[in-house]
């Protein structure tokens, strides 16, 4: 087992690879969408993409998406944004690193708080609560009232909810 000295230094190596890889990932991301807007190259995007695990890809991916002039396919791959990349103000894929470096939130910000983090709906969770309550009513002999036609209902309403929200 590591000590706690040897847990700290750790910790504090991992604090400067994490902020090293984010500022390395929002390098490529601002110099990605230069050249996707001089060149229509969008290809290290996909690279970007598959290499990115245990990251925050939801975050890199609206990035992509504000900022990148490239929206991510269902085969995870990105594809131009012609629309975004007619329509930008700019003379060069340098003049829109600059911009985006200087201008534009890095990707990482804004990240959850502790607090909403443990606010988290987590669904199972909620159903095999119910599950329980369930059960402990029936071991005590409680009435349990059930309609199943209310029931089938909240249980297609919650299906609905939850295929809006994935």
């Amino acid at each position: 087992m590591l000590t706690i000295k040897q847990l700290n230094r750790k910790v504090v190596g991992i604090r400067k690879s994490a902020t090293t890889i984010r500022d390395n990932v929002q390098l490529v991301l601002c110099n990605v969408a230069g050249h996707a807007f001089e060149h229509g190259d969008v290809t290290v995007f996909d690279k970007l993409y598959a290499a990115s695990g245990g990251l925050n890809k939801k975050k890199i991916v609206k990035w992509v998406h504000a900022n990148g002039f490239a929206r991510l396919q269902k085969d995870g791959t990105f594809k131009v944004n012609k629309t975004m990349r007619k329509e930008a103000d700019f003379e060069s894929g340098a003049q829109v690193v600059e911009y985006l470096t200087a201008n534009v939130a890095k990707w990482y910000d804004n990240e959850e708080t502790p607090e909403q983090i443990l606010k988290a709906l987590d669904v199972a969770a909620r159903i095999r609560s119910l599950t329980t309550q369930i059960n402990n009513a029936a071991e005590k002999g409680n009435v349990i009232k059930v309609d199943f036609k209310a029931t089938e209902e909240a249980i297609t309403a919650l299906q609905s909810v939850m295929a809006a929200n994935a």
